[in-house]
């Protein structure tokens, strides 16, 4: 049976439970940008044809009665429902901010095991934070990736484009092209009492490599020598696909107004932001998930990296909009996605 994409109009526990007969242990990543705890009412805000002014919607209540301890029962309950639906080499990335972040962490350590826990991975949501009078301005959320098993898991290798600051230390050159020097001797912290020294080519050191691999590179001209002889290995700046993403994504901008990608829903998020976790943690074909799918932008994502994908949200108005962006961007029919409502229990 050929698949169709997923969009359910339903509180995600529902959905989840609902999808544990047919896709248990099937999907391959779940992204969730749940409610932050911010005691904040949130709205869409759009533009008519018929009034000049800016109309708001009221698309979900961050208003927990029960306060911190109801919140975190309502986040229990739908990530345990959720790791099951996993792969064995699955992940589940959580998207918060310092509001609750810790608090979710320690669910999920309970949830996932401490040892399945992956990485906080920070992303600068703004360059220009509102000024505070009692406190430092924030500008960061932060996403906690756990894998189902870690021993199973493993990132594809993600990189952003080199930059000025990432260029200046090519500042070799020879017939090959640019190149930048890298030790190969043990230096500071690296230099513990059992790491053996021997003597290569003039100079005895405590190397990082094995005399075998140091030859190696020696033959292939990859060694550079200075003048007071210390060795170092040659990387070439021809070589470097681009400077490997770490733990801090500084270089994904949040949508804003003046942005083609904007929407108007408050708390959307970045086509690029959610194109890094998906590849990252996926391969092509594979079943991605977004149980608070909001504006839609994990659909996007998936659709434009060839994955497919299955979303949930209680709000009418995001489930408008996902519509109303798919048709837009013109890379899904309708007849390849379908929306569903499940009756309230």
């Amino acid at each position: 049976m050929q698949w169709k994409n997923l969009v359910f109009h339903a509180d995600c526990l529902q959905v989840i439970q609902h999808l544990h007969e047919d896709l248990a242990g099937q999907i391959r990543l779940i992204y969730i940008d749940p409610p932050f705890f911010t005691g904040t009412d949130y709205s869409f805000c759009q533009r008519t044809a018929s009034s000049p002014f800016i109309q708001q919607l009221d698309t979900y209540s961050d208003r927990w009665i029960g306060g911190i301890q109801e919140y975190l029962r309502f986040m229990r309950e739908r990530i345990t429902a959720m790791k099951p639906l996993l792969t064995e080499n699955g992940s589940l990335w959580v998207h918060l901010d310092w509001h609750v972040s810790h608090y979710v962490k320690i669910l999920l350590d309970e949830i996932f095991g401490y040892a399945n826990f992956v990485n906080e991975i920070v992303w600068q949501r703004t360059n220009s934070p509102k000024a505070q009078s009692r406190s430092f301005g924030s500008q960061h959320d932060v996403i906690l990736l756990y894998a189902n098993n870690a021993g199973s898991f493993a990132i594809n290798p993600v990189y952003r484009e080199l930059d000025e600051r990432s260029l200046k230390p090519y500042s070799y050159e020879d017939e090959r092209g640019r190149f930048r020097v890298i030790e190969i001797e043990a230096r500071g912290i690296q230099r513990t009492e059992n790491r053996k020294e021997f003597e290569w080519h003039g100079r005895t050191a405590p190397y990082l490599y094995s005399r075998e691999t140091l030859d190696k590179w020696w033959e292939q001209g990859l060694i550079h020598t200075s003048a007071s002889g210390i060795h170092r290995k040659k990387q070439y700046l021809d070589d470097v696909v681009g400077v490997p993403i770490a733990d801090i994504w500084t270089d994904i901008p949040p949508p804003q107004g003046s942005s083609t990608e904007y929407t108007g829903f408050l708390t959307q998020k970045p086509i690029a932001l959610l194109d890094r976790i998906i590849t990252s943690a996926s391969d092509p074909g594979d079943l991605v998930a977004d149980f608070f799918a909001g504006s839609g932008t994990t659909a996007l994502a998936a659709t434009l990296t060839n994955r497919r994908w299955v979303l949930a949200d209680t709000s009418q108005i995001a489930i408008d909009l996902i519509r109303k962006r798919l048709k837009a961007q013109g890379i899904l029919t309708e007849e390849e996605y379908e929306f569903r409502t499940l009756s309230q229990r």
